[in-house]
């Protein structure tokens, strides 16, 4: 995470007034900065005055002055983030400032008087697959951006309902920095949030500074694999080429829209659309399936006129193909061979400003920088 020294923490006297709390948050912050584990910023004047600290140990002085060094580099990284930690003394009470489409967390040094708090920040989401895919989607958000910096975090896969208990647990110790995404599950634009989303919506703790639970605007995390990654996939697996094709239908036509709310796995039949009881489903579906290309050869006229299912037993009116079980973990496989900037040149046009709404949150949480060597 980017974390803002401002000037205020050391401007009152010397060094010999600047309280315990104030010197060891400098001590920990030194050394996550020198671990790569978050960006620390502050003015040239402020990066000179805490290097001059005795107080400090000899290595800690050392990455201050290196930083005092290289500190023109900095505002590119602070116009870049929509939520960063300002450090500021006084503080009674961390508080989140909204300021020109910014979150300002700001925080007194106490916050990071124990060196728990500039750890990694955990990425925590449903399985391992989704993390390492967010991840990747970061660095090519990066690489659009132009941005000559790192993606540094802890992955975790908490999986259905446990990833709340993990979050919440996170949010308890107020200790670590923790971005979760979870899937929404939804199957229309306003329809309803699966159970995992609803859990964590429930009972996470809004106000807590040092965590953010993101859900998905589409169903699944697999709603986000563009066409031109799936493409990939059915070189190896032939079986998939039926579904690819429907997907492809989806993005040239008007009902491109749909394309968010499919089951990318297993398929979608018409019954699953049909039996939702939330209101706001309905109106989406219907006015977006007969802008579908050729899918009265898909699903029977009368479901659609009628909007029920004329089948007691399996729905046989197929709105898309699934990909099958395996299609995060082969893409997953498929992109950890490519470079982020391979990845970028092949990203759907329809699909970048997607990735790039997932990316400006993971960066915000996860931005950082090489180690140092001193």
């Amino acid at each position: 995470m980017l974390i803002l020294i401002d000037s205020s923490v050391v401007d009152k006297g010397d060094e010999n007034t600047w309280d315990d709390e104030t010197v060891l948050a400098l001590e920990n912050l030194a050394s996550a900065r020198r671990e790569g584990k978050h960006i620390v910023m502050a003015k040239r004047e402020t990066f000179k005055k805490i290097a001059q600290c005795s107080r400090l140990s000899q290595f800690a002085r050392n990455i201050y002055h290196k930083l005092y060094n290289q500190s023109t580099q900095f505002q590119s990284y602070l116009s870049a983030v929509t939520r960063y930690i300002e450090i500021v003394n006084p503080c009674y009470e961390p508080a989140v400032i909204s300021d020109s489409g910014k979150q300002i967390i700001k925080v007194g040094p106490r916050f990071f008087n124990d060196s728990e708090s500039v750890q990694k920040t955990i990425l925590l989401c449903e399985n391992s697959d989704d993390a390492v895919l967010y991840e990747i989607i970061a660095k090519v958000y990066l690489i659009w951006k132009k941005m000559n910096v790192k993606i540094v975090c802890e992955p975790r896969g908490g999986g259905g309902n446990t990833i709340s208990t993990e979050y919440i647990n996170i949010q308890k110790v107020k200790k670590r920095f923790c971005l979760c995404i979870v899937d929404s599950d939804k199957i229309a634009p306003h329809g309803n949030l699966g159970s995992t989303a609803s859990r964590l919506q429930a009972l996470s703790d809004s106000t807590c500074i040092n965590t953010e639970n993101f859900i998905l605007d589409c169903r699944e995390v697999e709603n986000l694999i563009p066409n031109s990654i799936l493409s990939e996939l059915c070189l190896k697996n032939p079986e998939r080429l039926k579904a690819l094709r429907i997907f492809e239908n989806f993005s040239s036509s008007s009902a491109v829209d749909i394309r968010y709310f499919l089951d990318i796995k297993k398929g979608t039949r018409m019954k699953e659309i049909i039996q939702s009881s939330n209101p706001n489903v309905k109106p989406f579906w219907e006015e977006n399936i007969s802008l579908i290309p050729n899918i009265s050869s898909c699903i029977d006229n009368w479901c659609q006129l009628n909007w029920q299912c004329s089948s007691s037993g399996e729905c046989r009116c197929k709105i898309s193909l699934g990909f099958g079980e395996s299609t995060l973990s082969n893409t997953v496989e498929y992109l950890k061979q490519k470079s982020p900037h391979e990845i970028a040149r092949i990203v759907d046009k329809s699909m970048i400003c997607d990735w790039e709404k997932i990316g400006q949150v993971i960066m915000n949480w996860c931005i950082s920088e090489n180690p140092i060597r001193v």
